[in-house]
């Protein structure tokens, strides 16, 4: 999509505010299913579409409201409220997507700490098929 700017078309100009707060929130979800399987290079890649996607509605956005300062009271619509309301959501989500990545990344880490000799039973703990740690007396513990 090319560089978008305010234009005097105002259908088109909340338009591209639609677009590009729903492209900023698909991007952030994109990192964030990235993040939860550990692929943070693509994580990062889909953040960053999110940001450049959020910055351009930002700058239209930020115009819009020159305009109406300078006396250009916009016209209102229920697209003017739809394409806010969008970019609103779009910046909580990507606030929280950042949020998101850190934790995934901070509980990667965290299993890698885990000593092989513990991994089975904290893979069980997580709903997977590992093997039950036997007790002291060579029970099955559940």
């Amino acid at each position: 999509m090319s560089e978008l700017t305010c234009g005097t078309d105002w259908e088109q100009t909340l338009c591209n505010l639609i677009v590009l707060g729903g492209d900023a929130r698909c991007a952030a979800r994109e990192a964030a299913e990235f993040a939860s399987e550990h692929q943070w290079a693509a994580a990062e890649e889909a953040m960053q579409r999110a940001n450049e996607a959020q910055l351009k509605a930002h700058k239209i956005q930020a115009e819009i409201l020159h305009r109406e300062a300078r006396g250009e009271t916009p016209p209102f619509s229920i697209l003017l409220v739809h394409s806010i309301d969008l970019l609103v959501l779009a910046w909580a989500e990507i606030d929280y997507t950042e949020q998101f990545i850190k934790l995934h990344r901070r509980i990667a880490e965290l299993e890698e700490a885990v000593p092989p000799s513990f991994r089975p039973m904290a893979s069980a703990c997580r709903g997977g098929t590992a093997r039950r740690a036997a007790g002291p007396n060579g029970e099955v513990r559940k």
